[in-house]
């Protein structure tokens, strides 16, 4: 889920992806979705359940944005289709969320709010790859 605030941020969670290392990578909240589950059904359960905020989406709305990604953990490789929903909120969301959060094999240890400009300049990795180009093509109204 792609939530953006009433000033243009963008809510992304830290993840550490593999307790081997220290890297980190800035993401969306998200996840696979469970049995009988739509795309936008799941995003709306994982940013409940990641973010504590409480969403709802057509049951069959399509991705606003979706990717291939192929990536590994140690020894375990992934192939995965990643489906974004871009949501603008009224104000800015209260994350509720304590951390670090395990989750699977991974853990949160934080969220923040990027401005597109933070996201150009910051160092961090962040995902999806195209996420500038995505809130740049927001229209001034976004979808709601």
């Amino acid at each position: 889920m792609l939530l953006i605030d009433s000033g243009a941020h963008v809510l992304m969670l830290e993840h550490r992806t593999d307790p081997a290392t220290t890297e980190t990578v800035w993401a969306a909240p998200g996840g696979g979705c469970e049995a009988g589950e739509t795309p936008a059904q799941a995003a709306c359960r994982e940013l409940r359940e990641e973010c504590g905020i409480d969403l709802r989406l057509p049951r069959n709305r399509p991705p606003d944005h979706t990717e291939r990604r192929r990536w590994h953990v140690g020894e375990i490789a992934y192939d995965q289709t990643d489906h974004f929903f871009i949501v603008r909120a009224t104000g800015r969301p209260r994350v509720i969320a304590e951390y670090p959060k395990p989750l699977g094999g991974e853990s949160v240890l934080g969220h923040r709010w990027f401005s597109a400009s933070d996201l150009r300049t910051c160092a961090a990795r962040y995902e999806p790859a195209e996420l500038c180009a995505l809130l740049a093509g927001l229209p001034r109204g976004g979808r709601e």
